[in-house]
This record gives structure tokens, sequence and C-alpha cells, in this order.
């Protein structure tokens, strides 16, 4: 059997030590609770509301946090989330967080999304997102995913409204954990949430006309 030394093979020591220096790194990027991966970023955009308003993300800017919430006119899980989410909105809008409903189906017409809007009693605006501006850089790619957004349009959570729902597809009485709660909070404490996503659990967003 051919045996190596550390005199023999210095370069073996070399990258055994190399790679012990990055795991250390690694590690200490982990302890100090920094992100591996971005979460993305909402460049500026031009979109209509229900009521045929138009917004782009200055509309945000005097915001310390802007929630978006994707919604589904046929989604339960969305439509099963739509009194939290508007008692949400009327909890933090004293303190500036800006709530805005998003429709991604190309199908879903300002007539639909008002019609939704009253039947579920959401009370904050919701836009028209066709082209799913919004969705895609924001990593979405599911009805009932909450964003959250610094003034900047940096995405700082991503993921569920609360564990309503489990990954064997249970739903339980009361949640345990209110994530997006915990989100607006520690971004107004003016720290960025860990985790910053978490699994979402809906319906998928429709395809677009080009990508079918």
């Amino acid at each position: 059997m051919m045996k190596f030394t550390a005199l023999k093979h210095p370069r073996i020591l070399a990258l055994a030590w190399l790679g012990l220096t990055c795991c250390s790194a690694s590690r200490a990027a982990d302890d100090a609770g920094q992100p591996a991966v971005s979460l993305g970023r909402i460049a500026q955009f031009s979109l209509q509301d229900a009521q045929g308003m138009t917004h782009t993300r200055k509309t945000w800017q005097a915001a310390p946090a802007v929630v978006l919430l994707f919604l589904g006119i046929e989604c339960p899980v969305a439509n099963g989330y739509a009194p939290e989410m508007t008692r949400l909105s009327k909890e933090f809008v004293d303190r500036g967080v800006v709530f805005v409903g998003v429709h991604c189906d190309p199908d879903v017409t300002a007539k639909l999304a008002t019609q939704h809007a009253r039947e579920y009693q959401l009370t904050f605006p919701i836009l028209l997102d066709p082209e799913q501006k919004l969705a895609k850089p924001a990593g979405v790619r599911m009805m009932s995913a909450a964003v959250v957004l610094l003034p900047d349009g940096e995405v700082v959570y991503r993921g569920r409204i609360d564990d309503r729902y489990t990954e064997q597809g249970k739903r339980r009485l009361e949640p345990t954990t209110h994530d997006l709660k915990t989100a607006i909070e520690t971004v107004l404490s003016g720290k960025k949430p860990e985790p910053a996503e978490t699994k979402t659990y809906g319906c998928p967003l429709p395809k677009l006309k080009q990508e079918k």
C-alpha cells in the first residue's frame, strides 16, 4: 500500500490546509447569520392595480417595509389566508408598512380581481402582474407566498405566512409560528429576518403563454 507523508507531498498538506480554512470561513459566515444566497431584488417596474392606478417602486420608497401577497382566485390555500392577510395589513398600517396583493395570472382581469377582493374582504391594493414582473425577480413560484421588501427593493423574506399547512399537506387548526409577522417586526427593528426563507404551500403560479 502506498503511503504519503507531509514532507514528501507538501502539495497535499497545502490542499488539506486550504480545505480546513475554507470550511472554517464557511462556518464563521453561518455563525454570523449571513445568508448564503441573496433572495433577489425588485427593480423598477410599472403595474396597474385593479382600480386602474399605476404603481412603481417609487410608490413604496417612503415605507419601512413592503409586503407582497401573491393571490390566486381559485387557489384554496391563498384564499384561506385572506382573513390573516387583511388582519396583518390592519395591524401594521399605523407603522407605515405597505401591503399589496398580486395577481400573476394573465387571465385575471381588473374586474375579476375586484370581485375576488370584495368576496374575500381584501382591503389593500391589488396589482395585476400578468407578465410576472414582480414574481420572477422575487423568486416566487407559489400562490399564497409572502415577500417582504426593503424600500430599495431588496427581498429580505420569502415564504409562508405561517405554518398552518404541514409538509404532509394537512392543515393545523392553529399555526404554531407566525413567520410573516415575525419577519415584518424584525425589519421594523432594523434587522433582517432569520430564516430569510421558508417553504410555501399552495398552488403553483400559472405559466405565461410563451412558457406553455
